[in-house]
Order: C-alpha cells, then structure tokens, then sequence
C-alpha cells in the first residue's frame, strides 16, 4: 500500500492560504486553497473529498498540483475547460421555468434541469456566468463575527484541529453535534430571477407547528438524529448523550461531543451528568461562543434545507417530517454515510 497523500505547510504558506477564503479570488481557487490546509492539518483525502462533494481524484490533483505549481496550481491554466454547447432557446427555457414555477432554483439546480430536460451540460459555475446577463442572484446573510473573541477562537481551533488528527487516525471517535429546525412554510429564501422582478411562492393555508432535529454527525461514517415537534428538549437532548455514551462504553473508545454553548448543553441537569459521561468514556468539547462555522454540521443543515428542501412548502407537520427524514437519507447516500433515526421516549419531549 502506498504512502498517504498529505501535504505539510509553512506558517508563511498556510497564512496566505486562510487570506485566499476572504479575497477576491474564484470560488474554485478558495475551494482549492481550502483543500490544501485541510491536508495540512492532517485531514484523509476521502474526507476532503465528502466534505467538498467532490471525488478523490480531484482532491489528489489539487494536491499534486500545490506540490508541483505551488500557489500557482491554484488556478486555471489558460484557455483550459471544455467547449459548452447551449443555444438562446435553453436560456430562454429556464427563464420560463423560473418564471412560472413555483419554487427558486440555484445554480445547481438549474443545471440538473438543463440536463435532464433538454440534454444540455453546463456546470452551475458556467451557468452563473451565462445567467448574469439578465438575472442576478439575490441573497441575505447573517453574521456575529463582530461577536467573536479571536484569542479564544485561535486556541479551540487548534485544539479542534488536535482532536481531528485523532479521529483520522482512529485514536477516538469525534462527532458534531448541533440542532435546527423547519417549518411548513418555505423560509425566505433567494433564487435567480429577472432584474426589477421578485419571485413570490405561495405557502400552505396552515404554517403548523416548527418542526426540530438534534443531530450527531460522524463525516464518512454516520449521522444519528431525531425529531421533535417544538423545540428540542433538555429531556431529549440528554437521551441522545445517554446513547452516545452507553456506545463509548461498549466499544472502550474515548468519543469526544462537539457542541456549542445552547442553553440545554449547560443546564444544571446537564452539567451534573458530566462526570458520569466521562467516566463511561464520553467527552464534550465546547466551541467558542458565535463560532458556529467551526462546526461541519452546520453545512449539512445549510445543504439540507437549501437543496433537499429547497422552496418547498408542506400541507402539515407530518408531510414536512417525511421530507426531512428523505432529505436526511439524500444527504447520506451523498456524503457516504449511514443515518439512523432515534425516536424519542414520549417523556423526553418535555
């Protein structure tokens, strides 16, 4: 068996590296960039690879390609990239479709539709340049960066990055562990659209009860979650760690919890289970306050209700759960990963 490909950086190199992300760069060179510190910092090709969506091959080219080129392998040679082959006429049919549907699209489903209803392929980054023409995408984000300690921010990174090191090389088991919710009514939410012109989608006559998940995610290995009408209980959030546990101690290997600061991850009955958990081998490791982009699964939400959910309204809550529990399942199927539902006790929803 050969060696593993990994790539080592200097402060200098991982420096200009993390500076890539917030520069006025293509989305490719960030995403190349990225990829190359997470190899630095000790993360397994196939790990990079689910973690971007992309296939292994791709992640060892951009590997060799910094190992070759160094900062310069980061972009595009010129005149590289297939010829793609569309006609005014697939343009204007997406048009339509944006215009009469009732639902958004993003780029990556736009391509999809192109492909499987006209036979046409284009990649959702070509497409964004041909829809720039007449339609603009349209956006809100929210951000407490302002909020962040950055001294404290530094050190749980590293810490973080110690404890990833150690699940890579099968020293503990490591998974994230985070909450969200979902209502009937689709979220406002952006889409590609005529200039001057906003799209309005029609919602359910009943906006119904906010539907919760609490999820344990363990990237190319599993994603254990259940849900909860309401809010996620202290109740439920503690059968979960209960379950956690119980498996460290079945298999003698230390598993580490990261979480953020929720209220029901620090409420007294909680805290006074600690000492229990980590005798049984589980461990909590806590991210600091307003970091949450520190925390993978915060992207599997993001994925979750932007493309399996995407600008879809539900007639109830029930319907909503079973397009929760099949986007769930998607996911997985996407990131190599089992999913296994927990349903809860009937007195953890208190």
């Amino acid at each position: 068996m050969g060696s593993r490909l990994r790539v080592f950086l200097t402060p200098e190199q991982d420096k200009t590296l993390f500076h890539l992300r917030t520069a006025d760069v293509p989305q490719k060179v960030k995403d190349r960039a990225e990829v190359i510190r997470l190899s630095a910092h000790g993360w397994y090709v196939e790990k990079i690879a689910a973690h971007f969506h992309w296939t292994a091959q791709t992640v060892r080219e951009v590997l060799h390609r910094w190992e070759h080129l160094g900062l310069e392998g980061l972009w595009e040679k010129p005149g590289r990239g297939g010829k793609s082959r569309w006609a005014e006429a697939d343009m204007v049919f997406l048009e339509k479709c944006l215009e009469q549907e009732p639902r958004t699209y993003n780029s990556v489903q736009l391509a999809q539709k192109l492909e499987q209803e006209r036979s046409v392929k284009l990649s959702p980054e070509w497409l964004r340049q041909v829809l720039k023409k007449g339609i603009i995408w349209k956006r809100t984000r929210k951000s407490h960066k302002g909020k962040q300690d950055p001294v404290v921010q530094q050190i749980k990174q590293a810490d973080l990055e110690m404890l990833e090191l150690s699940a890579a090389v099968g020293e503990i088991d490591l998974k994230y562990m985070d909450e969200s919710g979902f209502c009937a009514w689709s979220e406002p939410s952006y889409s590609y659209y005529f200039r001057g012109e906003q799209k309005r989608l029609e919602q359910s006559q009943r906006r119904g009860r906010r539907l919760s998940i609490i999820g344990f995610l363990q990237p190319l290995i599993s994603f254990v979650y259940g849900l909860v009408i309401g809010g996620v209980s202290r109740k439920s959030y503690i059968q979960m760690m209960e379950t956690e546990a119980v498996e460290a101690q079945k298999t003698g290997r230390i598993r580490v919890i990261v979480q953020d600061n929720g209220p029901i991850h620090r409420c007294k009955e909680v805290i006074q289970l600690w000492s229990k958990w980590e005798d049984m081998g589980l461990y909590i490791f806590f991210l600091p306050k307003y970091c949450s982009e520190m925390n993978p699964i915060e992207l599997e939400w993001q994925h979750l209700k932007k493309d399996e959910l995407a600008a879809k309204t539900f007639e109830d809550e029930l319907d909503l759960a079973y397009a929760v529990i099949d986007g769930v399942q998607t996911r997985g199927e996407k990131g190599n990963y089992s999913t296994q539902r927990v349903r809860f006790n009937s007195s953890s929803s208190a």
